[in-house]
């Protein structure tokens, strides 16, 4: 049966605007949470959300980073990430290897996004990004276009 979020998140009201992606079981820092754009030029944005990345929303104060990669991710919701440790790989020049992820920042044009909490989010939080891929309403932060 399709499901178009992982287990341990589910949509819901936000205080912060619309609708939300929250926490249904604890979540530990540094954990996958699940792909949430794939670049394809035709569309606004030159991203294709996924359902996952339709729903999380801005804040000052994040619960989770958008990570990028040019190989679709072989994590499974909840897998540990080490958000340094690849970024440091990309130094020496390769940028082949499977799984291989950085920050947005370094690759605004990679093929994949992906979302890793970066503390630890207990049921019934909202998921939060500081991001800059789309402008957000009510403070006007962000970019229309990469």
């Amino acid at each position: 049966m399709y499901r178009p979020l992982p287990d341990g998140l589910t949509i819901k009201n936000s205080p912060i605007e619309g609708l939300g992606l929250f926490a249904t079981v604890n979540i530990k820092k540094n954990s996958f949470i699940g792909v949430t754009h794939i670049r394809d030029e035709q569309f606004e944005n030159k991203y294709i959300r996924t359902p996952l990345g339709g729903f999380y929303n801005h804040s000052n104060d994040p619960t989770v980073i958008r990570m990028v990669s040019d190989v679709l991710p072989k994590l499974k919701f909840g897998d540990p990430v080490d958000p340094q440790a690849n970024a440091k790989k990309l130094k020496d020049g390769k940028n082949d290897r499977e799984n291989m992820f950085y920050n947005l920042n370094e690759k605004s044009d990679a093929k994949y996004m992906f979302m890793v909490s970066i503390q630890d989010i207990k049921p019934g939080e909202e998921l939060t990004a500081n991001y800059n891929l789309y402008t957000y309403p009510k403070t006007g932060v962000g970019l229309q276009m990469l």
